[in-house]
């Protein structure tokens, strides 16, 4: 038994860290944006093509609280709300933005006019997030996308995550070395 105990740490490493992975995705409050950059849309009404829309989905509230929305371009507030969340939990729905100036922002159901138009190109920042009681906050979600004139495709992993996996697979191979010396 003493001499396979290298065999049980191993195997608990790499399953300890192939389940944190999987935590870090099961969280409550979330947003998504189904792409990093999106093309501004040059035309007049809404866009047809897939490259000028994005879907973007939120769930996971608690029905019973408000649900709060900050919106930012490059670090600028262009909107803040809270009220009742949607209907029904994900909500989904498809986003563009034109290349103008525009003088309202509409996202997650809310539409707000600015006070100015603004440039919409740049950094979107969306916060969601929902308190009690009041002031506090107790679940938030935060999400990002770029718009651009056009959207160059460059993929980076997340150092993170390739950390998770391959610290994983290399517990799972040394644990399969140690079993395949212990036959021999």
């Amino acid at each position: 038994m003493k001499k396979h105990w290298l065999r049980g740490v191993l195997l608990g490493v790499s399953l300890a860290l192939l389940v944190a992975g999987g935590v870090a995705l099961a969280q409550g409050l979330f947003i998504t944006m189904e792409k990093e950059c999106l093309e501004c849309w040059p035309g007049e009404g809404p866009p047809t093509q897939d490259r000028y829309l994005m879907l973007y989905t939120m769930g996971g509230w608690n029905p019973q609280l408000e649900l709060c929305q900050r919106v930012r371009l490059d670090g600028e507030l262009m909107s803040e709300y809270c009220g009742p969340p949607p209907p029904e939990d994900p909500f989904s729905e498809p986003m563009w933005r034109p290349c103008e100036a525009i003088g309202s922002v509409s996202m997650l159901g809310f539409d707000v006019d600015l006070s100015q138009p603004i440039d919409p190109l740049g950094e979107w920042v969306v916060r969601l997030w929902q308190e009690n009681p009041p002031g506090t906050v107790i679940d938030s979600a935060t999400d990002s996308f770029l718009l651009a004139e056009t959207c160059e495709v460059e993929f980076v992993p997340e150092p993170g995550t390739l950390m998770l996996l391959g610290s994983g697979l290399a517990g799972l191979a040394g644990y399969a070395t140690l079993r395949w010396r212990t036959r021999e």
